[in-house]
């Protein structure tokens, strides 16, 4: 946001907002002491704060005077965002302006390219922990004695995902389905895909498994084979689903992780097999790398793709994991994980381009892989 919004209305006062610059700190000063007690933001923080490139102030006016004020926080190579500090004057509440800043936060972190804002409140103000509820933010965890008093912290997440903005597509009707198994993402995520195209699909785990035996690899850089790009193609195939798969001419995916020289040889054969197998069955095969517009193209044609990540971003584990993409909104990527867990609010994940283009490399030749299932042309 640079220079002046556009005024926001708080009943009948218009309210201004502008990004707040050095001249603003004495005014955030006394905003600060009118409300909050304490944990109160130093001058020397104001100056870093305004200073950054990591780091949006914004201020409310009412009628020329400071009412107001928020801090957004966003890092590179991140998707997430934090609202770090919303003030707001005493004599100003009950107006709604907390709740215009707000707002305008949300839009502003989803405009520098989040796709998830978190914050932070004191466990016993009840007046703010409705306001984020009422704006679509969920419980997330707390964090004990985080203010200076000893007060807990609840921490809260929004999603910055917009279903209303995103292309009508078959994808969004995905049903969620978590893997019981630690190497059957593969599986699970190929059941969610073809069950959004067809809702007759059966998913449950004699699926899953079933699915897995037809598509593993036999080997994996640890325990039980996981599955490639082809394997899952052939198997969407053979229960009357079209697919494309992206994948690179070159060895496996997995064998750079496999230092046994038989089962490298194995993974070559098996992957090679089922390529010809996938090709002769009429799979598209794209020797292209997977890229965020492409991803949403196919989206926008009502395909389901299924997308191999490195594990490390979303879970900080080394490996190859299979996700589902099941929407576009223009700035934000929705998937479903089958790590999650089917209890959870909501299982899926909201990843911003930036992101999406970080997590779909794999390995130490940053290769990447797609599986796009449809019903006509992917």
């Amino acid at each position: 946001m640079k220079g002046h919004a556009s005024a926001a209305i708080a009943g009948t006062v218009p309210i201004a907002l502008r990004r707040a610059g050095a001249q603003d700190i004495a005014g955030l000063l006394e905003l600060e002491q009118l409300a909050f007690a304490g944990d109160r933001i130093s001058r020397r923080s104001w100056r870093a704060l305004i200073g950054s490139k990591s780091a949006t102030v914004t201020l409310a006016s009412q009628a020329g005077r400071m009412v107001a004020a928020s801090v957004l926080l966003h890092k590179r190579r991140t998707s997430v965002a934090r609202l770090y500090s919303i003030a707001v004057d005493p004599g100003a509440r009950t107006q709604g302006i907390a709740r215009i800043l707000l707002e305008n936060t949300i839009a502003r972190a989803r405009a520098i390219g989040a796709a998830v804002l978190r914050l932070e409140t004191r466990v016993d103000n009840y007046a703010a922990q409705a306001l984020f509820r009422g704006t679509g933010f969920l419980p997330l965890d707390l964090k004990p004695a985080y203010y200076a008093d000893g007060t807990d912290a609840q921490r809260f997440q929004k999603s910055l995902w917009n279903v209303d903005k995103a292309s009508h597509s078959m994808a969004l009707a995905t049903p969620f389905y978590g893997q019981t198994l630690d190497f059957t993402c593969g599986p699970c995520a190929l059941l969610m895909a073809m069950a959004a195209l067809d809702r007759s699909t059966r998913i449950d785990r004699a699926a899953e498994i079933r699915l897995w035996r037809e598509a593993t690899t036999v080997f994996m850089t640890a325990g039980h084979g996981g599955c490639g790009p082809f394997g899952l193609a052939l198997a969407a195939i053979r229960r009357g689903f079209q697919a494309m798969v992206y994948a690179s001419a070159v060895p496996s995916l997995f064998i750079d992780g496999v230092r046994d020289p038989r089962k490298k040889a194995v993974i070559e054969l098996v992957e090679a097999d089922f390529r010809q197998q996938a090709a002769s069955s009429g799979a598209a095969i794209m020797d292209v790398p997977v890229s965020a517009q492409r991803i949403a193209d196919h989206l926008a044609r009502g395909a389901v793709p299924l997308v191999l990540i490195s594990l490390w971003r979303l879970h900080g584990e080394k490996g190859p994991h299979w996700v589902v993409v099941t929407g576009f909104d223009g700035a934000v990527f929705r998937i479903l994980d089958p790590i999650a867990s089917s209890t959870e609010t909501d299982p899926g994940i909201s990843v911003s381009i930036d992101e999406f283009q970080r997590i779909t490399r794999y390995g130490r030749r940053r290769q990447t892989s797609a599986v796009i299932i449809s019903k006509g042309t992917p």
